[in-house]
């Protein structure tokens, strides 16, 4: 009897985290250049649908304001080609006006970039982790502090399951949302939703700074739970 309870009360837990890492991965996705696999799912829709799914599961109070204002303009229309010049001009180019950095120097609102960077590093090498070499080794970029949140939580998911001690991941998240990602991306959404024009940016820089805003409590709270 004891055991059946374990599992009842173990397994929301679970699948809460399954879909907390699933919309880390996708909001990373969706600020990485957009080749064709990626558009694809942002022009059919699948890639809001995905995330709908996942906040139906862990953040059932934000699916209501996500699929009524977020979610409409996150459907591209504009081809493949399109999007792609739209992103190098919104992130990187600074043409034909200045693009808008995704990368938390840029906006930090205190601190030298060096000591940021020192910091980031700290963070994922304490979990045996180090940013890509097609990724350029940028710590401190939006799509490297997205995944590594993704992999904290796929972590999490796994001492859900018995599988490893949760407790060290939930307190790293609380961590890094707290000293990074809950601090900057307001920042970021505020100069996305200014100086931008495609509305699937406006309304993915939106959704990823109420996400973390939103995951700052719900850390807490499971970190309370651990007692």
């Amino acid at each position: 009897m004891n055991k059946m309870n374990e599992v009842t009360i173990g397994a929301p837990m679970i699948e809460r985290a399954i879909a907390r890492s699933r919309i880390y991965a996708l909001l990373a996705m969706g600020f990485r250049y957009p080749e064709e696999y990626i558009y694809r799912q942002f022009a059919d829709g699948t890639y809001a649908d995905t995330i709908a799914g996942a906040f139906n599961v862990c953040a059932v109070d934000l699916l209501g304001n996500f699929e009524a204002h977020i979610a409409p303009r996150m459907l591209v229309t504009v081809s493949c080609q399109e999007l792609e010049s739209e992103y190098l001009s919104a992130f990187e180019t600074n043409l034909p006006k200045p693009s808008v950095s995704l990368y938390e120097s840029s906006h930090h609102p205190q601190g030298s970039k060096s000591a940021l960077l020192l910091e980031l590093k700290g963070f994922y090498r304490h979990f045996g982790l180090a940013i890509a070499e097609e990724d350029c080794g940028l710590d401190d970029s939006i799509v490297a502090e997205l995944e590594f949140m993704h992999f904290l939580t796929a972590k999490q998911a796994q001492g859900e399951e018995g599988m490893l001690d949760k407790a060290p991941y939930l307190r790293a998240q609380r961590d890094f949302l707290g000293r990074h990602l809950a601090i900057w991306l307001p920042a970021l959404w505020t100069a996305v939703d200014a100086k931008l024009d495609q509305p699937f940016y406006k309304a993915l820089s939106e959704l990823a700074s109420g996400f973390v805003a939103h995951e700052v409590e719900e850390v807490r709270r499971e970190i309370d739970l651990l007692g």
